[in-house]
């Protein structure tokens, strides 16, 4: 996807995707992670979500990214937090040199800017991945790519909290697209443990009006884990 389509988004405010909530899946799975208080966990593509808070009062350290500032400004604002800014140069996997923001508040940080800029050195406490937005965000021939560049920028030893959506894409044209089970295998097995925690139909569940002129659209989470 282009960095104009999802900054075209949060500028027209067409952002079905942003939940008003704390994930139901965060809240109920957290401690499956088994890391304890004061752990740092990073949150990609979190635009303005509440989980990031949320994290923060269950007592991790939080650090996300975004790729829109307006998104950024707007989690400050909502959440009523102060956080001061600084600007980094960073090169992309293009090798173009790119201006990235770091957001810092006492509760929450976020760099905003292209995932793909990201330095390891910036993400050098990092614990556990929290990603509900960033795998069905992007196309299919650009997932190998953010998964290649996850294991770049993360510690050796990380959790990944990961949730998807599986759908017929014949039926809905995404985003958020599907990703299969046998897909996230593909993807992560070798370098994670995979534990899949939950499959949960929204169809029947009737969670989503999208979904009901479907066959099928389902919910999965999944426990990744790295030990070495």
């Amino acid at each position: 996807m282009h960095h104009s389509f999802w900054l075209q988004r949060w500028q027209q405010g067409r952002i079905g995707f942003h939940l008003d909530a704390t994930n139901p899946y965060l809240s109920k799975y957290l401690s499956k992670l088994g890391q304890p208080e004061n752990s740092h966990v990073f949150v990609p593509l979190c635009g303005k979500s509440h989980d990031l808070y949320y994290l923060h009062q269950q007592g991790y350290r939080v650090t996300g990214n975004e790729l829109s500032c307006l998104a950024v400004k707007d989690f400050y604002t909502e959440q009523q937090l102060i956080a001061s800014k600084s600007v980094i140069f960073n090169e992309n996997s293009d090798g173009d040199q790119v201006e990235l923001t770091h957001w810092q508040s006492a509760e929450v940080d976020i760099i905003c800017g292209d995932f793909f800029a990201l330095k390891k050195e910036q993400l050098t406490e990092i614990t556990t991945v929290y990603d509900r937005a960033s795998l069905v965000a992007l196309p299919s021939n650009m997932r190998k790519k953010y998964v290649k560049k996850l294991l770049e920028i993360l510690p050796e030893k990380v959790s990944i909290l990961l949730v998807i959506l599986d759908y017929d894409e014949n039926e809905k044209q995404g985003p958020p697209f599907s990703v299969t089970e046998e897909e996230v295998y593909q993807l992560y097995q070798s370098h994670f443990s995979i534990k899949c925690l939950e499959i949960a139909d929204i169809k029947v569940e009737n969670r989503s009006p999208r979904s009901q002129n479907m066959s099928y659209f389902n919910e999965r989470v999944f426990l990744l884990k790295r030990d070495s």
